[in-house]
């Protein structure tokens, strides 16, 4: 049930709500450390069971579906079910057969891992009740996702010639990274967001901090998430480093993984300061 709000006050995330989206995590097994170590297992009995069953560039799809388990758990939604089916297709039954449960556990590790951040959305989303606003000042276009476009598109050229097939690879994760990071970027800058009234401090490694609205004492931090500049907003009272709790709005669900832009007032009342967070790390997740 929403709280009852004075017209135009915009939502508190109050700690009775933060607990449940803190609550709301990844099971122990879906974590990608055990799907990585079940890959590594899995292709290295394939190598004692038969040493010539699986050659190069099933060595460097398993490299890369590692890469793409810890930082990309969308991709691996498609690409585990496509690597399933090659040593099925190149290798006998003894060796397809482990290969292909070990990614089935990094398939099912990574659908859960998404479900999960789709329930911290929603959860926020529903502490933030009907308020949904646009940036009050628009962000400029972004420019993070850009370089990795830019490198990454040339090599996936490199697919075309086998011996190149790391490069291809490299291209290829660069250029999902960039497309994911620019969706992400662009919809800060065009949909109306939730927004919640948060708190916030900044460490020395320009980290911020967020915590519930009614944590005043700054004492069970919710996620934390690197910041950077969003408008132009003037910032020249702000020192980074500056540990002290500011009042903060919130624009975007929160979930792991996630991009957010933060409007933060002034500890003295001085001038706005504009960030844009992400991705968004939980605290002990």
């Amino acid at each position: 049930m929403s709280e009852r709000r004075a017209p135009g006050e915009l939502p508190l995330w109050r700690a009775r709500d933060t607990r449940r989206w803190a609550a709301c995590r990844p099971a122990a097994w879906s974590r990608p450390r055990w799907g990585a170590l079940a890959l590594a297992v899995a292709v290295g009995a394939a190598v004692a069971v038969a040493p010539g069953a699986l050659g190069a560039p099933h060595y460097w799809l398993a490299a890369a579906q590692v890469y793409w388990l810890f930082r990309l758990p969308q991709l691996t939604l498609v690409s585990a079910p496509l690597l399933v089916a090659l040593p099925a297709w190149l290798a006998e039954p003894a060796v397809a057969l482990p290969v292909s449960v070990a990614l089935a556990l990094c398939w099912a590790g990574a659908r859960h891992r998404l479900a999960v951040r789709g329930r911290q959305r929603l959860l926020a989303a529903n502490a933030a009740g009907d308020v949904r606003l646009r940036l009050p000042a628009p962000l400029p276009a972004p420019r993070r996702g850009l370089m990795p476009l830019v490198v990454g598109l040339p090599l996936c050229a490199a697919a075309a010639v086998p011996f190149l097939l790391p490069v291809a690879l490299l291209g290829f994760t660069l250029l999902v990274t960039g497309l994911l990071t620019r969706r992400r970027a662009a919809a800060l800058r065009r949909d109306e967001l939730p927004v919640l009234r948060v708190l916030s401090r900044e460490d020395e490694d320009t980290r911020v901090w967020v915590y519930a609205a009614d944590d005043t004492a700054g004492r069970v931090p919710l996620f934390s998430c690197p910041v950077r500049p969003g408008s132009a907003m003037p910032d020249d009272d702000h020192a980074p480093g500056d540990s002290r709790l500011r009042d903060t709005l919130l624009f975007g669900a929160p979930c792991e993984g996630a991009e957010l832009a933060l409007l933060s007032a002034d500890v003295e009342h001085g001038p706005l300061i504009d960030r844009v967070a992400g991705p968004v790390r939980p605290v002990g997740g």
